[in-house]
């Protein structure tokens, strides 16, 4: 073969392959056209989709009671008319740490009063288990044993009665409870100097028994004294 020959065969070859370069460029860029259509295609169909959602949110509402002729003769209100009373309103106001506050507040006074009503109510049975000072003390005077006594007596006074006061816990202090038994000392001197003259220091002991039981419990009567007084 000529060199004019060999000349014309390299350049159809080079021909050829740059014709085959031409057509995959072509086909690459249409097959990036058409990936490029298929990713908008789905993004507007994700699009739309939202679209429809909010819509569909936006437009839906609570359905609406259907009043029917029965309707008429019930006055109840409906859930959704239903309204929270002022008093309730006010309670819900009230804060977690308001209630933290107040629970323990109440919880401690009310414990300190069933320890001073406890405490108490030992002392006053240890009172009348001494029965050969308080045994005319136990129970309040009737008018077969003393007829008399109720027009001279103003503020009777005896054990059993400070018992059942200390068990309904409606003693506040220990003042209040040597308050009592010191009356039945008064009363055994009003009622007994010029009649019974053996009565009153019976009664005179009673109280000095009582003093000396209040001051061997006065540190549990302290702590309970301060509980109730917050």
């Amino acid at each position: 073969m000529n060199s004019s020959g060999r000349l014309g065969s390299e350049g159809n070859r080079k021909n050829k392959v740059m014709g085959n370069d031409e057509s995959w460029r072509a086909f690459q860029e249409q097959r990036e056209r058409q990936e490029q259509r298929l990713i908008e295609a789905r993004m507007y169909e994700a699009s739309r989709e939202e679209e429809l959602q909010k819509a569909k949110k936006k437009n839906k509402k609570k359905k609406k009671h259907e009043f029917r002729d029965d309707d008429v003769l019930d006055h109840r209100p409906y859930r959704n008319d239903r309204k929270v009373p002022e008093r309730n309103r006010a309670a819900k106001r009230r804060t977690p740490a308001d209630m933290a506050e107040y629970a323990p507040s109440a919880k401690r006074r009310r414990g300190g009063e069933v320890e001073l009503s406890n405490i108490l109510e030992k002392i006053v049975d240890h009172l009348r288990d001494q029965t050969s000072i308080s045994l005319l003390f136990l129970k309040p005077v009737t008018k077969k044993i003393a007829p008399d006594y109720y027009d001279i007596i103003m503020r009777p006074m005896d054990l059993g009665t400070i018992r059942d006061k200390a068990r309904k816990m409606e003693y506040k202090n220990r003042d209040e409870f040597r308050h009592d038994v010191a009356q039945i000392r008064v009363n055994a001197h009003l009622y007994n100097d010029k009649r019974h003259p053996h009565i009153p220091p019976l009664a005179e002991q009673l109280l000095d028994i009582c003093d000396r039981l209040l001051l061997e419990s006065a540190d549990l009567l302290d702590d309970a004294e301060s509980a109730i007084e917050g």
